[in-house]
């Protein structure tokens, strides 16, 4: 049995009105998303923010599903128009040698280690966060409790340009105002030479005594 002509043509009028209205709301939307991203420029960092830190206290696979999103929406552009660090992600670098440590340890020994490493950046979004040519100087002693001052510092000189300083290693946890025995450093582009030394004081009344070990490092 055929279809009658007006039928058929009166099924399609719907659907291709719908049709049409679903392409009008879908550039509206865009066109509204336009707007309201140009007219609420100021809070874009916070929300941006806002989804690395969620993502970061979810999972490392969120916190690299938000770097690929970052990524997709083009990075190049987010970072510049918001002024926010380099996008990329970098590996810690060991110092030559584990710290020889001596007035801690563990089980009742007085002598232990202590991990030594520096981050260059650009690392964003994954923390910790690093700008690029900074470098992230970090250390983890061979004992078990809970830090009450840092006393460790880096010695550090970058060989291409002759920079260089000494840098106490003191960034705390905000809230928990608990050292972090970590500091972020601007070294500039290049190979930086860098020993790291001093102490740690714990909440428990030891000390941790952490003799030199030296590295060098690309920033």
């Amino acid at each position: 049995m055929s279809r009658l002509p007006g039928k058929t043509l009166a099924r399609r009028i719907p659907a291709a009105i719908a049709g049409t209205a679903a392409v009008v709301a879908l550039t509206a939307g865009s066109a509204m998303i336009s707007a309201g991203t140009a007219a609420a420029e100021p809070v874009v960092p916070e929300g941006i923010a806002a989804l690395i830190a969620q993502a970061a206290a979810i999972s490392p696979e969120a916190s690299a599903a938000v770097q690929q999103l970052i990524g997709t929406a083009g990075a190049d552009q987010i970072t510049t128009a918001l002024d926010l660090p380099d996008i990329g992600v970098t590996k810690p670098q060991s110092f030559m040698y584990p710290a020889p440590t001596v007035g801690c340890g563990v089980a009742g020994e007085p002598v232990t280690v202590t991990l030594s490493s520096a981050q260059a950046g650009p690392n964003f979004p994954l923390p910790p966060w690093v700008e690029a040519d900074h470098l992230r100087f970090q250390a983890i002693t061979g004992y078990v409790g809970i830090p009450k001052t840092s006393g460790l510092s880096v010695a550090w000189i970058n060989v291409g340009t002759f920079k260089g300083g000494i840098v106490p290693l003191d960034e705390k946890l905000p809230v928990l105002d608990t050292p972090l025995l970590s500091k972020v450093v601007d070294t500039g582009d290049g190979k930086v030479f860098a020993a790291l030394f001093g102490n740690v004081d714990y909440a428990d009344g030891k000390t941790c005594i952490v003799l030199p070990t030296v590295g060098a490092f690309d920033a």
